[in-house]
């Protein structure tokens, strides 16, 4: 299957009949509709209010950006009339202080980015319970491969698992987050960290088990990491390596504007050139430097080096703990490295939320 954003909960009708097609016996072990249900309306609530935040954060640095361009400009327009001079120190102020009130305080994003974090926690959290129950859970799972009685046992055993950690983890995202984000130990993140099921080495569904957690775990996971690092990924959304260059380039350009603008003055000062030594040449150098330090708090904001290299490890790591699973070729070796995945992810999850909570729009 190629690689599409949460196909791996088989959200879709065309995903889940791919999924009976390719993997029969064990399919209704591979979707949870009472898990879609809750998953679908905070994905999209999650994706709502990341933008939103992120906009204002934008707005927080553009009108810092602003106000500070203002201010170095008074050297122009200090001849102007009072009304005028007034007006413009108005229109600064008021910037300024609307910077500071979202930027440093974070009226108008703060709250839909926590939003935002305990929702994506929430969906992590989903993605990990559901495939965390499909290895807790192997013996019922295979033993439902072709048997009725023991399917339905086991999805009535899967719908009370998902309202208990439902309860305890989904209806208090908010408090979870805190946890994750403050706690100096978070833990490993497993549901089942004591329970093993007994399944049968000789079982024909063994294979098709296995196989189906590959593609959907395995494989799902590694292209996602491979979808976000992709060199010539799209403008802005989903490529932090294209966003770190678009901002690397502006504040680079702006570097050598300095440098360029320096370098009239120096030129102007020696030949005695009016034009190259004017105030107009000091406010571009000035302006070029808070562009370069707005360029820098965007980045910080969106924390795009940070998300790199983040994906980076992940897919090192787990492509390790892939070529295990496919070595092993005792069935208790292939379970000991689909919970380290399960491990990781969640050890992925922590270091995204931690990155994203203390990252700051602040110039």
């Amino acid at each position: 299957m190629a690689y599409t954003f949460n196909h791996d909960l088989l959200l879709g009708d065309a995903d889940l009949e791919q999924a009976k097609q390719d993997f029969p016996n064990v399919a209704f072990a591979l979707s949870n509709p009472a898990l879609n249900e809750v998953f679908r309306p905070i994905d999209r609530r999650a994706i709502a209010d990341k933008t939103r935040s992120r906009r204002w954060g934008v707005a927080a640095v553009a009108l810092a950006t602003f106000s500070l361009m203002l201010a170095a400009a008074e050297v122009l327009y200090h001849g102007a009339h009072k009304d005028i001079i007034r007006l413009v120190a108005a229109i600064g102020a008021i910037a300024g202080i609307a910077s500071v009130l979202i930027g440093v305080f974070g009226v108008m994003y703060r709250d839909r980015k926590l939003q935002w974090l305990a929702d994506r926690l929430s969906t992590e959290r989903i993605r990990q319970f559901h495939f965390q129950t499909y290895a807790a859970y192997a013996g019922e799972i295979i033993d439902g491969a072709g048997n009725e009685d023991a399917e339905q046992a086991f999805l009535a055993r899967r719908a009370d698992e998902f309202a208990a950690f439902k309860a305890s983890v989904i209806d208090r995202a908010r408090e979870e987050l805190c946890t994750v984000v403050e706690a100096e130990d978070p833990g490993e993140g497993l549901f089942f960290p004591e329970r093993e099921s007994p399944i049968d080495p000789a079982s024909p569904h063994l294979a098709e088990y296995f196989r189906a957690y590959t593609v959907l775990r395995f494989n799902r996971q590694i292209g996602y990491c491979d979808h976000m690092l992709r060199e010539n990924a799209g403008l802005w959304k989903h490529a932090p390596i294209r966003q770190s260059k678009i901002i690397g380039a502006v504040a680079m350009f702006c570097v050598f504007a300095i440098l360029a603008l320096h370098a009239l003055v120096f030129t102007g000062a020696l030949a005695d050139i009016r034009w190259m030594k004017g105030p107009e040449i000091h406010v571009l150098a000035i302006w070029s430097a808070i562009l370069a330090l707005a360029a820098r708090t965007i980045e910080e904001g969106f924390q795009p080096e940070t998300e790199i290299e983040r994906l980076r490890q992940y897919r090192l790591s787990l492509k390790r703990i892939f070529h295990r699973f496919n070595r092993a070729s005792d069935p208790r070796d292939k379970f000991r490295a689909m919970l380290d995945l399960e491990k990781l992810s969640f050890e992925e999850m922590v270091l995204f939320l931690r990155s994203n909570h203390e990252a700051k729009f602040v110039m």
